[in-house]
């Protein structure tokens, strides 16, 4: 009996936190993520091999330059690795199947996608947007012309 008024004191001095916390969860910014823009497909030069085009750059349409991108197929085990070049394009020619995409850079947010179908024949197209963890160093274009 005498721990009562305690015990509710207590719970008057914990509850509203509770509740302020609970009620600001929502107002969090959410982390950033890089996302597919474009996946598009044609016919393609070679009727027994897949080729497919990425093209990644950031979220201000910057190029990413040296994002290592894998390709891996289960069956038969097989993985294909490049890295992205200046103008933020790689270009894998592979045998069709269905592969499991992943795309990392330092500072970036990894991009992946799993059980991609390319098809023999076929050309596709795929535009990345990879987003940045934090803003990035002005680039040297930008700065050239404020000297």
């Amino acid at each position: 009996m005498k721990y009562e008024p305690v015990f509710t004191f207590c719970l008057f001095l914990v509850l509203p936190a509770v509740v302020y916390c609970n009620a600001n969860t929502d107002t969090l910014p959410q982390p950033p993520k890089s996302r597919l823009l474009r996946f598009s497909d044609s016919n393609g030069p070679d009727s027994n091999r897949t080729v497919l085009n990425i093209f990644m750059h950031d979220e201000y349409d910057e190029p990413v330059l040296g994002a290592t991108i894998l390709l891996q197929r289960q069956k038969p085990a097989q993985v294909h690795g490049r890295i992205s070049q200046w103008d933020g394009r790689c270009q894998f020619k592979i045998s069709p199947g269905v592969y499991d995409l992943r795309v990392q850079l330092t500072g970036m947010v990894s991009y992946e996608q799993q059980s991609i179908e390319l098809l023999a024949g076929r050309q596709y197209e795929m535009e990345l947007e990879l987003a940045r963890m934090k803003p990035p160093v002005p680039s040297a274009k930008s700065q050239a012309g404020k000297n």
